[in-house]
């Protein structure tokens, strides 16, 4: 295991990331249920039915996703405290919106069990993953166990997605094909994975796993899943990306528009380290500025076409992913709070024209790096 993993295991793993939050608002038990995801939320109850919503549905599989999902990797630590009751209120907020769509993880502290008590009332579907570092511990009947726990503590599974550290390791096949088992006995709806490189993707699907999703990480400054060709091959086997870090935690926004890099006091959270590592192998700093002007010019043209009203960076950051996304896939937004909710929707509302794609694309062209497929920089590979 590399030390990267070793990190990422100890952290999962502390009491830092364990009590991140306030422990007086969920119990013992609900800790011990908690060792990259999404379905449509359907109201049980008529105080949460919801309107007409911009945010469109996409199938997974047999699975209805919303094309902008709510994602909780942030209730595991290293993003500021919060209390139960408001992250409630969050998620209650964006499905309202019609972002209605949670991500969630069994390695991430107690994020499934809060995820499981917003589902569970609401009577919603939500999706979760299977997140395995160490090979050697794993056998057929731990997985089974692992995935119905989960499954418990949410209530229901759509579905399950997939992360292997090691993919010099071919074991994972098999696991996946115990995944394939628990589907088809209805344990949950479909097999998903996350930030797999194509040819350990390829191995799974000619094993006859039948993937449907593939969360990675995507944007303007990280093109890896299009650059090997993963993109290419999830569409031609109708698998759908699900996009994280599309506005780098803002470093693809106004904020950062005509200033300087991000300060070692901004770069205060798991989310905004690992991006602006993404950043400075995208390129210089100037190369960056590049990007966040021709963004701008591009949201001035969306917004004298009469497209959208409001748009942002952010918008333009989300839309571009979206529509150079060959799947017609989704975006995962992390959540911490409700501020940026109307600007999540409101990504919805317009679409790019070919000349702005290319606007962008043109900046784009001019990156260094990352280098490699999907996480292989992460997986220490190039």
């Amino acid at each position: 295991m590399t030390r990267l993993y070793r990190a990422i295991l100890a952290f999962v793993l502390s009491s830092t990331t364990l009590y991140a939050y306030n422990p007086s608002q969920i119990n013992r038990r609900h800790l011990l249920q908690s060792v990259t995801s999404a379905s449509v939320i359907v109201p049980s109850s008529p105080s949460l039915a919801l309107p007409k919503s911009p945010v469109p549905l996409v199938d997974v599989g047999k699975c209805k996703v919303s094309k902008t999902i709510q994602g909780y990797w942030q209730l595991a630590g290293g993003h500021g405290s919060y209390d139960i009751p408001t992250v409630l209120k969050t998620m209650e907020t964006h499905y309202r919106s019609g972002i209605t769509s949670l991500d969630t993880a069994d390695i991430y502290g107690p994020s499934e069990s809060i995820v499981g008590k917003f589902a569970k009332d609401v009577g919603c579907g939500v999706n979760t993953k299977l997140c395995i570092f160490d090979a050697k511990k794993i056998t057929r009947d731990g997985v089974r166990a692992r995935v119905k726990k989960s499954r418990d503590t949410l209530g229901k599974i759509d579905v399950l997605q997939f992360f292997w550290a090691d993919v010099s390791d071919r074991k994972f096949v098999d696991v996946a094909l115990w995944l394939a088992e628990l589907r088809e006995e209805g344990v949950f709806g479909e097999v998903g994975v996350t930030n797999f490189n194509l040819p350990s993707l390829k191995l799974m699907q000619d094993a006859g796993v039948g993937v449907k999703s593939n969360q990675v990480q995507s944007s303007c400054l990280d093109r890896r899943v299009v650059q090997s060709g993963q993109a290419a091959y999830c569409a031609s086997e109708g698998i759908k990306l699900v996009s994280f870090g599309t506005v780098g935690s803002g470093i693809l926004s106004g904020a950062y528009l005509g200033r300087g890099k991000p300060t070692a006091g901004e770069v205060d959270t798991y989310s905004m380290r690992m991006y602006a590592g993404t950043a400075n192998r995208f390129g210089s700093w100037e190369l960056v500025q590049e990007l966040l002007e021709a963004m701008e010019s591009v949201r001035g043209e969306v917004e004298k076409s009469g497209r959208a009203r409001g748009v942002t960076i952010g918008n333009i950051a989300q839309r571009f992913v979206l529509d150079t996304d060959p799947t017609d896939g989704c975006l995962l937004v992390g959540v911490r709070n409700d501020r940026h909710v109307a600007d999540n929707v409101r990504t919805h509302d317009f679409k790019l024209a070919e000349g702005e794609i290319k606007a962008i694309q043109d900046v784009v062209d001019k990156r260094k790096g990352p280098k490699g497929d999907v996480w292989d920089v992460e997986r220490g590979f190039v």
